[in-house]
Order: structure tokens, then C-alpha cells, then sequence
């Protein structure tokens, strides 16, 4: 385990790896961090204690009107830069990280704070139209499950 010199100023609530393992992405309060990492496993015994590997902050990504996000998503499994974020605000933003920035935010998405988001990663079992890697889900407590489209954002 490592850690950066950075110190968060609220609880870390996700992480998770991003862009086929290259990144980090984790949540602390209304902003997601994108991290770089570099794991050095090399064995050394006169050297064992001292720490080798890094991690450090690429860029912080707030989001908009929001105290804390309650839900993150990004795919890892092939290269995206989507990354979709929920808020305590209801809100749902959606993050082009190539572009560096915030493309949508769809209000009131549920009547309570979407407590998960799953994007459409595909499957190894069967194939799809490249279309359906636009559709995502979220979910709230007591609101059922809603099914959106990227392209429409409806």
C-alpha cells in the first residue's frame, strides 16, 4: 500500500481503477480526484522500508451545486473517458475527461440521491451494437431504477 502527500479534507467514499488500470478515481466530497500511480515492486533488502511508489493528483473534477457525491461510475474494462457522478443534490453529471471537463448535468434525476450508477461495460459472453454502450442505470432508495441514454440524456 502507498500513499501521496496529498491529504483529503472529507472521507474518501469510492475509488476505483480507471482507463484499463492506467488511472485512480475517487470521490471526496463534491469533487472526484484522477490520480496517476506507479507501483514499484522491486525487491530490495537493504532499501525494504523505503518508500518507492507514487501516486500523484492529476486534476480534481468538482461537481456542480452539489455537497457531496453519492454515486460514481467509469469503466474501466476498455478506454472511456465518460466518467458519470450522482450528487446529494439529485443531480447527475456527466464528465468528459479528454475534454477535461463537466458536458451535462441532468436535474432531479430521482426523488432521493442516486445511490448507484451502472454504465453498460459489455459482456465477454455476447455481442452488442456499439450503441449500447450509450445506456446507463441508476438507482435510488424508493424510486426504482431508471435507464438512460448518453446520446439523449433521457
Amino acid at each position: 500500500a502507498f500513499q501521496g502527500k496529498e491529504k483529503f479534507h472529507k472521507t474518501v467514499r469510492f475509488a476505483q481503477f480507471y482507463f484499463i488500470d492506467a488511472f485512480i478515481l475517487l470521490c471526496c466530497g463534491a469533487e472526484f480526484h484522477l490520480l496517476s500511480f506507479h507501483l514499484d515492486t522491486t525487491k530490495d533488502d537493504l532499501k525494504r522500508y523505503k518508500q518507492r511508489s507514487v501516486c500523484k493528483l492529476v486534476q480534481k473534477f468538482p461537481m456542480a451545486s452539489t455537497m457531496e457525491i453519492t454515486s460514481l461510475s467509469a469503466v474501466n474494462d476498455f478506454y472511456s473517458y465518460i466518467v458519470l457522478t450522482a450528487g446529494s443534490n439529485r443531480a447527475l453529471e456527466v464528465f468528459d475527461l479528454n475534454a477535461g471537463c463537466s458536458t451535462a448535468v441532468i436535474p432531479e434525476v430521482h426523488t432521493r440521491s442516486v445511490h448507484q450508477i451502472c454504465q453498460n461495460k459489455g459482456s465477454s459472453f455476447s455481442t452488442q451494437q456499439p450503441e449500447a454502450y450509450n445506456l446507463f442505470m441508476t438507482t435510488a432508495a424508493g424510486d426504482g431504477i431508471k435507464l438512460w441514454d448518453l446520446r439523449t440524456l433521457r
